[in-house]
Order: structure tokens, then C-alpha cells, then sequence
């Protein structure tokens, strides 16, 4: 099932339906409880279509509920029930009244299931298997090392078996009982293997690691084979590898560090001794309790830290550090707490421990090891498997025969440039290439492909232009895949029913009550002839808002408000042609939760200091009291629109429930409870 936080990523409408379903209060009568339902099931029968527990409690979760952790209440599920009906009603119509046919409605339609429907395959079937994978591999390490014999792009295949059978051999001797460090060190070509003792890869250490540092095939393999094993013999991007897998155990959280380095200067005897001095002063001041951020920015050599009180930000165990200074840094037992000095290559190290970041939940991390498993290679590995896995589902038809006619009748150099500048399109025939589905392509169509096309991983002609091929079925594919998407994945197609019905509910709307109650000034006039008294202004503060960019020209102003009035105040600064004032009145009448709220504890005629605001400054003054008084028709109009609009919707969900013969039974929702 899609995790939620990903399905709210995706859905882009996110509320046509939870709006009107889920988000506002009905202005309709609420549901009259019918005698109890001979089914305990069914909870609203609706044109004679039963409404089952099943189905209610399905909608409840996708647009009522605020959170899966909520308790629900009785009443909720009631007024949801309510809501819920009043929808159904609202879209029956709709359908009844023909706006499903509506042109622009179903081209709305097409457009967000375009949207849609790409990213969130991709979201499913690619990202997150590799997410999920990933944050299981973030929750444990390997340690592991390797052996690696290189392969150049342009390898024969009898120099790829030749490299193979060579660390077979190695693997051979390991099992024996040959030491796969020494072995590794001898043979391995991964410069790394030759290092310094105590360096990553020496003698083909790798050191721990989770998921996400390493090439996909040999995470893979590291994280398949049991401690103690050594792996068979298998292929990356670089070449041929084996590995010895020697522990596996949880990954430490990852955590803020910081250090106080002091560098190697040399190997003389007044050297050493320097260097041991320093090294003494500054165990010392942290003994004593002096800050370890004060003593790194006093004496640390790296000076891309020292500034920063040596802070070198948040490191994962398997980022790659020295294996000193990591077994260090993550032995400390206790955020504050410092150890040291560790020698690594770069030199002399006192570290502290600042502050742990457990790995969250999969939701919590789903993001941010989406964005990272994005940069890797394998998620378009990912995607073309997911192609290859369609295309071989569904079967494709690629015209083997005419390929191997022009590989055998032309070199490969003639080949290509035929491809590439010959007009297929002329010749009397254009026959079909290529079929997968109800789509082909003609032969003119593919030449025109393989001449944009860049297929990866090929040495010949007719590797080329299978590769091609491949390239068109795998776009192919996923369009195939989005089209079926409804009948393959039901929460697509739910989510997009929901759209479907919730953007017919808008315009059904619309049609019927807001645009109605909008241009029915009659209806407005007579509603505020009966109810204008219920339409009133409390008093009112009004407040007069001068903003200027010139904070001392309006400083200016603000004492000669404070020295004399405003009238005079305004006259002096509109007279000045270089002093840019704007003047807006606002009334309120209650605390805003703003800077207004100040003009409220002010006397008439007083004035606030100058702030800034809006990249300038404002003052605001107390202009006096607007005394309470029933508003004019203008005034109260927008709010009388909307009542005339709740008396319309009401009288029509009236109507609709007589006429789709609406009964409820609200007491079956005890059984969400229970």
C-alpha cells in the first residue's frame, strides 16, 4: 500500500472532495434517523444503492479522519455521515442534469490524470522499493572487503572471461585458506588496497557500511552474503569483484562532531617534541573545562572548521572516515563528552561529541532518501527494469530478420550512416519495425528515433539498433502502464474517482447555488429587507496606517503629530516632494493578533512609534471611534450572498433527498466504535 505521506505528495487537487466532504460544515438539514436497518451493514440507502459500513468507514479515512492516531467520536462519524450523503446526492445530480457530457470538465480531467498519473507510478514502482530497501540498509552495516580486477569499455569478451577466470582463481585461494587481505593487497586493482595500514581499502578493507554508499550490485551482494562467506565472483560498473563479508551489526545513529586537529610537521626529534607540546596545552585547557569550541578556534589546524569551533557537521559511521578517528568519534558515550588525541594520516585529533540523529521513521525519512536515491545511478537502472519487466509482460515484436539482413549485407561504419540520412518515408513500402501493445512504429519512424537516440553500453551495429528499439519499448511501456493504471492500481483509482465526482460536485455547484445566489439581487434585497437588523458594525477603532522607506522623514512626522496635530503634520510632509508617504485607514474593533493592537491601548489623536515593516517603516494613529451602527446593503452584501446561498443549498438537499428516497441509519455507526 502507498504510504500516506507519499499518496498527500501525489494527490494535486487535495480537496475538491475533502473541501465539500471533509473540511466544511453542511449547510443542509442533518440526516433524520430512520428506523433501524434490517442490515447492520448498510448505514444510508441512497436511489436505492445501500451504503455499507465497509464503504462509509473507507471514505471516512481518506477525508474525514485528520489523523490515523485520532480517536473518533459518535458524533463525528454522524456528521461525516451527513456530509457524505449530501455529496452523493449533489453528484447523482450532476449526472442526472447531463454535466459529466460537459467538454471543458472532461478536458480538466485529462489534464490532472496527466499530471498525476507519470509521478505517481514513478513514486510506486520505482522510488519507493528503493526507498523502503534503502532505509532497511540504513538500519544495519556490513563490514566487508574486496578484491577488484578492472574492465575497460572496450574489452574483447575474451578479455572480460580472461579477467573473470583470473579472480575465480583468487576466490579459489581464499577459500583454500589463502589470506584475502595479503591476496588483496597482491592482486587487487583498486588502488586503495595498497594504502596506508589503518586507511580505508587497505588490503581491500572497506571498513562498515549501509545502504546507499556503494555501487547498487555490490550493496547487493554485501548485504545477501553471511558474515564469514566469501562471495562468487560477480560484475559492476568497474569490473570484477569478490568480497569477504566479516561482521554485521546495527549502524550508530549519525552525529554532530567536532574536532581540534593538530598536523604532522615532521620526524625530528624537535618536531615530535613540538608537536607533543601543543598537543599537552591543549589536553590541559580542556581538563580544565575551557569550552572546546573556544580551544578549536585558538588552535586547530584546519581552518575549514576552526572557525566554526571545529564543528565538521553531522557524519554517518560509514561516511569514509579514517577508522581511528571513527571508532573514536563514535565511542564516546554521551553528547559534551571529548576524547583524544587520535592519530589518523592527517594528523593529531581531540573530538567531541555534540548531539545524536536517530534514523526516523520511514515516513520521516522518505523524503530526503528519495532526494539522494534520486542522484544515484540506480534508479534509472530501476525504471529500465521496470520497463523491461512490462515489455516482457505484455510481448513486443521487433523485426529481427530485417536487422540481421543489413548487418550481414553492410559494414558497420555504412550501417550507421545509412540509418541515419536515408528517407524511409520515400520509398513506396513503410513497413512496420516494431509492435508492442496497440502501438507500432514503421520502419521511417524508427530511423528517425535512431537518429536522436544515444543507447548506452553498446559495441556493434546490431547492438545498436536493438538498443534503440529497447529505448522506444521502455517509453512505450510506461505510457502502456499509465493508460492500464486505473485497472492495476486501485488507489489510483480511487483517487481519481474521487477527483472525477469531487470537480462534478464543484460545478454542480456552481450552476445550481453560487452562481444562483451571486446573481439574484432580488433575492439578496428581499433577505436583507427581512433579516437587515442582524447586520451591524460594533463600535470601531480607525486607525490611519502612514508608511514611508524614509524612516527619518517619518520620524519627522511623527513628532510634529505628537507637537502639534495631524492635520498640520500632513500638510508639512506632503509638501515635500522627496518624502514618499502612503496613508490607508482600517477599523477594527477587537485585538487582531497584529501591530493594530497597539493603536487600541492609544488615546484618540496619539501615535505609535515608528517600525519597520515591508522592507520600510509604519506608523500607525488612533483617529477616534466609529460608533456601532447596522450596515447598508453594500456593506453587508457578501455576507447576505452567502446566506441566500445556505437557503438555496438547504431547499435543494431538501429536495434531492425526496427525490432520491435518502434514508439513514446513523445508530449502525456504533459499530465503528465498539
Amino acid at each position: 500500500m502507498l504510504n500516506v505521506t507519499a499518496l498527500s505528495r501525489l494527490t494535486l487537487f487535495a480537496g475538491v472532495f475533502a473541501l465539500v466532504l471533509g473540511g466544511c460544515s453542511s449547510s443542509a438539514p442533518q440526516a433524520v434517523e430512520e428506523p433501524a436497518s434490517v442490515d447492520p451493514e448498510v448505514v444510508a440507502v441512497i436511489d436505492g444503492q445501500s451504503v455499507t459500513l465497509d464503504e462509509f468507514s473507507a471514505n471516512f479515512e481518506r477525508n474525514g479522519r485528520v489523523s490515523p492516531s485520532d480517536s473518533v467520536s459518535l458524533e463525528a462519524y454522524q456528521d461525516f455521515l451527513t456530509r457524505f450523503v449530501d455529496f452523493r446526492l449533489k453528484v447523482l445530480e450532476a449526472q442526472r442534469i447531463g454535466l459529466q457530457d460537459d467538454p471543458s470538465l472532461q478536458t480538466e480531467i485529462v489534464q490532472y490524470r496527466m499530471q498525476l498519473a507519470r509521478p505517481y507510478i514513478m513514486e510506486r514502482r520505482v522510488f519507493e522499493p528503493l526507498v523502503k530497501e534503502m532505509y532497511e540498509r540504513r538500519s544495519e552495516m556490513v563490514e566487508a572487503s574486496h578484491i577488484l580486477l578492472t574492465l575497460q569499455p572496450n574489452d574483447s569478451p575474451a578479455d572480460t572471461l580472461e579477467t573473470y577466470n583470473r579472480l575465480s582463481a583468487i576466490r579459489d585461494s581464499v577459500v583454500a585458506g589463502a589470506s584475502f587481505g595479503r591476496l588483496a593487497a597482491q592482486y587487487s586493482e583498486d588502488p586503495s588496497a595498497k594504502g596506508a595500514p589503518g586507511s580505508p581499502g587497505y588490503q581491500g578493507q572497506l571498513g562498515y557500511f549501509g545502504g546507499g554508499r556503494m555501487v547498487e550490485e555490490f550493496e547487493d551482494v554485501a548485504f545477501n552474503t553471511a558474515v564469514g562467506e566469501v562471495s562468487e565472483v560477480f560484475r559492476s560498473q568497474f569490473g570484477y569483484h569478490i568480497l569477504h563479508v566479516t561482521d554485521r551489526k546495527p549502524l550508530p545513529a549519525d552525529r554532530q562532531i567536532s574536532h581540534i586537529m593538530v598536523r604532522l610537521q615532521g620526524a625530528s626529534p624537535a618536531d615530535q617534541a613540538a608537536t607533543e607540546s601543543k598537543l599537552d596545552s591543549i589536553r590541559t585547557r580542556l581538563e580544565a573545562g575551557e569550552p572546546f569550541a573556544e580551544v578549536a578556534q585558538a588552535t586547530s589546524e584546519d581552518q575549514n572548521s576552526s572557525m566554526r569551533g571545529g564543528d565538521i557537521g553531522r557524519l554517518a559511521f560509514d561516511a569514509g572516515l579514517p577508522f581511528e578517528f571513527r571508532d573514536a568519534a563514535f565511542g564516546l558515550e554521551s553528547p559534551g563528552e571529548w576524547t583524544g588525541p587520535v592519530r589518523s594520516q592527517f594528523g593529531f585529533h581531540f573530538i567531541q561529541f555534540n548531539e545524536a540523529f536517530p534514523l526516523g521513521t520511514f515516513d520521516e525519512e522518505y523524503e530526503s532518501m528519495k532526494t539522494r536515491i534520486s542522484q544515484m545511478p540506480r534508479t534509472q537502472a530501476a525504471q529500465d527494469a521496470f520497463a523491461a519487466r512490462i515489455v516482457s509482460e505484455v510481448g513486443a515484436w521487433v523485426d529481427s530478420s530485417r536487422v540481421m539482413a543489413w548487418v550481414n549485407e553492410m559494414s558497420q561504419d555504412s550501417l550507421i550512416r545509412w540509418l541515419s540520412l536515408h528517407d524511409f518515408s520515400s520509398e513506396m513500402e513503410d513497413p512496420t519495425f516494431i509492435e508492442f501493445a496497440d502501438t507500432s512504429l514503421t520502419l521511417s519512424g524508427y530511423a528517425d528515433y535512431f537518429r536522436r537516440a544515444v543507447p548506452k553500453n553498446v559495441r556493434t551495429v546490431e547492438q545498436r539498433i536493438y538498443g534503440v528499439a529497447d529505448q522506444w519499448l521502455a517509453e512505450r511501456a510506461i505510457d502502456y502502464e499509465i493508460d492500464q493504471l486505473e485497472n492495476r492500481d486501485q488507489e489510483f483509482a480511487t483517487t481519481m474517482q474521487d477527483f472525477r465526482d469531487g470537480l462534478l460536485l464543484f460545478r454542480f455547484m456552481e450552476q445550481e447555488v453560487w452562481n444562483k445566489a451571486t446573481a439574484d439581487s432580488s433575492a439578496q434585497e428581499a433577505y436583507f429587507a427581512e433579516n437587515g437588523s442582524n447586520y451591524r458594525y460594533p463600535d470601531r477603532t480607525r486607525v490611519i496606517s502612514f508608511a514611508s522607506p524614509h524612516e527619518e522623514k517619518l520620524n519627522a512626522m511623527i513628532a510634529e503629530v505628537r507637537a502639534s496635530n495631524l492635520e498640520e503634520a500632513w500638510s508639512a510632509a506632503t509638501s515635500d516632494s522627496t518624502f514618499f508617504l502612503r496613508a490607508d485607514t482600517t477599523f477594527i474593533s477587537d485585538p487582531t493578533g497584529s501591530m493594530f493592537d497597539e493603536v487600541l491601548t492609544l488615546e484618540p489623536g496619539s501615535i505609535t512609534d515608528a517600525q519597520a515593516y515591508n522592507q520600510g517603516w509604519i506608523a500607525l494613529y488612533h483617529d477616534g471611534i466609529d460608533p456601532a451602527r447596522q450596515m447598508t446593503f453594500d456593506e453587508a452584501r457578501s455576507e447576505v450572498i452567502s446566506e441566500v446561498q445556505s437557503s438555496l443549498e438547504s431547499q435543494l438537499m431538501s429536495d434531492l433527498r425526496e427525490r432520491y428516497g435518502v434514508m439513514v441509519y446513523p445508530d449502525a455507526l456504533q459499530a465503528l466504535i465498539q
